[in-house]
């Protein structure tokens, strides 16, 4: 395979060596470019690039941030338009062992249907605890790091995964052929969860390979910004994906989830976000409409497929809530059987 790797930076002098320092020692002795996008960062971050890596790594140099989606997708769009016959995109927070690529391509040749291949993603800080082997997919549209603190000995072989991790996803040309690129109206968090649902639909595969190992420097924090991109970009796949009956079906479940998150929003300093988050949706319901009609045009997959790799239980990372478990998760289990039960569609 011939292979664009897409490390999408911004403002990232301090960590950028430490990532493309591990792309070049890659055991794959096959075609592979190393392609930096560089989201207009305000530091040295470029400069480090055209000065350390000129020779090595191939610079693409936006004029402003277009965001985790944006920024991606003209990386993709480049490779797509140079004949590559995948794009692995890759955090710029990342190393990655120098088995990564080798391993993840393997895992992608084993199967023509596998469109997304996800590496196993673990700390930075402690590589044998997990930040993510693939992001569970809950029936309203939440998504979360799977596996988030298990040890990593735990995942040992491939496995089919919900959704792939956007800090490093392997995406087959034939995906793009199909579904297109990245959400871009999107901007940053949950267009990982858009595309894996989109491909889904496409009839493709989503896959964990257990032996492509990226070390990831994440740190679980939310504010409210995050909270509003996170909580307006669940809501768009939401409405985006679903066929009206199962989104009327799930109306009830909705409207008692989304006063749950309100009062939670609330709470934390956020309700003016989630607020805002409702009106950016309003003004984004004809993008909605749009992809439920993109959808159309390539989906080959029943909802009923689609439920039966969801989850009723919310178990986000760092978040230990009482209520949540012992109140909602219960309520949820309840709401999600029905769902099972009627949608045959």
């Amino acid at each position: 395979m011939k292979i664009a790797v897409i490390v999408l930076s911004y403002n990232a002098s301090k960590r950028i060596r430490l990532c493309l320092d591990s792309l070049l020692e890659q055991t794959y002795t096959g075609d592979y470019t190393v392609v930096v996008v560089d989201n207009a960062s305000s530091d040295v971050t470029a400069e480090i690039v055209k000065s350390e890596y000129n020779n090595e790594v191939f610079l693409i140099q936006n004029k402003k941030n277009f965001g985790f989606a944006g920024g991606n997708n003209i990386g993709m769009d480049w490779a797509y338009k140079n004949g590559y016959d995948a794009v692995v995109l890759l955090n710029d927070d990342t190393k990655v062992r120098d088995t990564w690529l080798y391993e993840l391509i393997a895992t992608a040749e084993q199967d023509d249907n596998i469109g997304l291949v996800q590496s196993k993603i673990l700390f930075a800080d402690e590589a044998y605890r997990v930040n993510t082997i693939g992001n569970p997919l809950h029936f309203l549209g939440f998504s979360w790091s799977g596996g988030y603190k298990k040890l990593s000995s735990e995942f040992q072989v491939d496995l089919d995964i919900p959704l792939a991790s956007g800090a490093s996803v392997l995406i087959k040309r034939a995906v793009m052929e199909r579904i297109g690129y990245l959400d871009d109206k999107l901007f940053m968090y949950h267009e990982d969860v858009d595309y894996s649902w989109r491909a889904r639909l496409a009839g493709f595969d989503v896959r964990l390979s257990a032996q492509s190992i990226v070390l990831h420097d994440h740190k679980f924090l939310i504010g409210g910004k995050k909270f509003y991109y996170s909580e307006r970009n669940r809501i768009i796949v939401f409405l985006s994906h679903y066929k009206l009956l199962t989104i009327l079906l799930l109306l009830p479940a909705f409207i008692g989830t989304e006063i749950l998150m309100i009062v939670y929003a609330f709470l934390h300093g956020w309700g003016l976000w989630k607020i805002k988050s409702y009106l950016s949706i309003i003004m984004m319901l004809p993008h909605v409409i749009k992809k439920r009609s993109l959808d159309k045009k390539y989906r080959v997959i029943k909802d009923k497929d689609i439920i039966d790799i969801q989850t009723y239980k919310l178990d986000f990372e760092d978040v230990n809530n009482i209520l949540l478990k012992a109140v909602y998760n219960p309520l949820a289990w309840v709401c999600f059987k029905v769902l099972q039960f009627i949608v045959k569609w």
